[in-house]
């Protein structure tokens, strides 16, 4: 169960600049929380593992239920709601249970961290659109095609209903250096296997270093709103593969690009375009978003 208000030591109590990151198991949360302790910051962070609770780690699980009672804990500034489920297929197969994560908790959340003076920092998604056009800009009706899509749209509907001390932040594709599938592409490409990367599926990658210390300056200046990140181009997945194979010196003949409609992979929908406008997020963040290979060559080729 979560702990109810009062359960937090006086240690606690005293600090005054802590950011709580929900969520630090998954991927994003464990980058943002590493990000914020280089920054010097006080964290806590929630787990759904009861077994490692510590006082600056809480129990919380969303996809059970999140009690009336609960309050996040003394002397927080910012909230990090990076818990989510984002597999497609897994909120297309179970959209009652993942909408209980990705929606109902998370609101439920955001509104508790609210009432109680706390920035909440949400990240969110391009599939809030259908992907038809390029460079979607932040102001544009959502148009989601796939049930993880219409969850985030309807979070982000909510969220905003709730008030304006809040940061919602549209990614593309986050890319980190584990990226199970670039990590078997290298791994095969040393060896001299052959790869089949999709021709007729794209991404706008952003290293996770960059989406990470996007969400920290916009939480430390209390940026309010709806910001996108986004590399200023798609790429398919086999120029990716082409562009790696080409780093590791490894034959441009190992790459055989295949079609997504052939291979059997599960696909609710295949945007044409991933790209967000992310003009209004460079010029407040005073920063450029790399190019889309260079993204890659930051994670994979440091």
């Amino acid at each position: 169960m979560l702990r109810e208000k009062g359960a937090y030591g006086i240690a606690e109590m005293m600090q005054t600049s802590t950011s709580l990151v929900i969520g630090a198991d998954g991927a994003l949360g464990q980058a943002v929380k590493g990000y914020l302790i280089s920054q010097n910051e006080r964290v806590i962070e929630s787990t759904r593992r009861k077994d490692t609770c510590t006082a600056n780690r809480i129990f919380l699980d969303l996809s059970g239920e999140v009690g009336d009672t609960w309050t996040p804990p003394p002397g927080v500034s910012a909230v990090y709601i990076c818990a989510a489920v984002t597999s497609l297929e897994e909120c297309h197969a179970n959209p009652i249970q993942s909408a209980q994560v990705n929606v109902y908790n998370t609101i439920k959340l955001a509104r508790k961290c609210m009432e109680n003076g706390i920035f909440v920092v949400f990240p969110s998604t391009n599939l809030v659109f259908d992907g038809t056009v390029p460079f979607r800009k932040i102001h544009e009706e959502v148009s989601p095609k796939t049930e993880y899509g219409r969850q985030k749209a309807e979070a982000e509907k909510r969220l905003l209903a709730l008030g304006d001390d809040l940061a919602i932040i549209r990614f593309t594709k986050i890319i980190d250096s584990r990226m199970p599938l670039i990590v078997r592409w290298i791994e095969s490409l040393k060896s001299g296997q052959v790869i089949h990367p999709f021709s007729d599926y794209v991404m706008a990658p952003v290293p996770s270093a960059l989406a990470v210390e996007c969400l920290h300056r916009i939480a430390r200046d209390r940026m309010r709103g709806i910001h996108h990140v986004s590399a200023p181009r798609d790429i398919s997945y086999a120029d990716a593969a082409y562009h790696i194979a080409h780093r590791l010196h490894a034959g441009s003949d190992l790459v055989i690009p295949a079609k997504i409609g052939d291979s059997g992979v599960f696909l609710e929908h295949n945007p044409v375009h991933t790209t967000l406008d992310s003009t209004e997020t460079e010029k407040k963040l005073a920063l450029r978003m790399p190019d889309a290979l260079s993204s890659v060559d930051r994670m994979f080729f440091p």
